[in-house]
């Protein structure tokens, strides 16, 4: 046989071998999502018998956000001092793990466990015509990104993002003085870079609205219609120090809202 008639031959049985290979990995992946989309049908076909109003659309197809963890980053609390005061910046160890930065323009001051807080010459810090814009072009200086919450008088709340998430419990209030920003009262933000946490898992979204269900009714509550499902993260501190990135749906019900932590299933309600 013609060794270029055997050379196709070959490359037509890898073709085959890869196809066949390819199968069994894809197989039991597909054979999972079905499953799983079955029992999140299911567990919304659960909830509606027990007379909780659900539209299927409101409820994420998967829990898409994994537990992060975030070691604190004393260099990359300097450079945000920087970037938003103006180099240079003097540091000051101030006992207990907080550290404060300042020069001409102001001073910022950094916790362990993420707060924060910052006195600033409002003249040095314009916010320009649209004070909830200035603001946040203010705070992506220090590489912080999030949305403008309320406005009320002088006063703004900030809620930071991470990648596009929202990080329920990254807060702070801005507070303006003419036409500047004068200062950030305490808050927590978080400045450390997140990473994959494979200590923790979440459960599966059929596990997630039984578990709502469920810790609505240990609460005491009656709920009988979810209208809204936002999925984010909350933060807290772990024995080592680093912060811990929890995802967790913030549901809005006809009673009220509530969180439900994806990795426990806990809830609890939010004021």
């Amino acid at each position: 046989m013609p060794w270029s008639k055997l050379k196709n031959i070959i490359l037509v049985i890898l073709v085959i071998t890869n196809l066949c290979l390819l199968a069994q990995v894809a197989l039991p992946a597909i054979q999972s999502r079905r499953l799983l989309d079955q029992t999140r049908e299911q567990a919304i076909q659960f909830l509606q018998g027990r007379g909780v109003q659900l539209d299927e659309g409101t409820v994420p197809q998967s829990i898409d956000l994994s537990p992060q963890v975030a070691e604190r980053d004393l260099a990359g609390e300097e450079r945000a001092a920087a970037a938003l005061l103006g180099s240079p910046v003097t540091a000051e160890a101030r006992g207990g793990e907080v550290y404060r930065y300042f020069n001409e323009r102001g001073s910022i001051q950094f916790h362990s466990d993420g707060a924060c807080s910052a006195q600033l010459e409002p003249e040095q810090f314009p916010l320009g015509e649209d004070r909830a814009a200035g603001c946040l072009a203010l705070l992506k200086r220090m590489g912080l990104t999030g949305d403008i919450l309320e406005e009320e008088g002088d006063t703004l709340i900030f809620r930071q993002n991470w990648e596009g998430t929202p990080l329920f419990t990254q807060q702070v209030t801005l507070v303006c003085q003419g036409d500047g920003l004068a200062a950030i009262a305490t808050g927590r933000q978080l400045l450390a870079a997140p990473q994959p946490d494979p200590t923790r898992r979440t459960v599966t979204v059929a596990t997630a609205l039984i578990d709502l269900l469920n810790g609505v009714g240990a609460l005491g509550d009656v709920c009988n219609r979810v209208d809204a499902i936002e999925a984010g993260y909350v933060t807290s501190a772990s024995l080592s120090g680093a912060a811990l990135l929890t995802p967790v749906w913030r549901v809005t019900t006809d009673t009220g809202a509530y969180q439900l932590d994806a990795v426990t299933g806990g809830v609890s309600r939010v004021s």
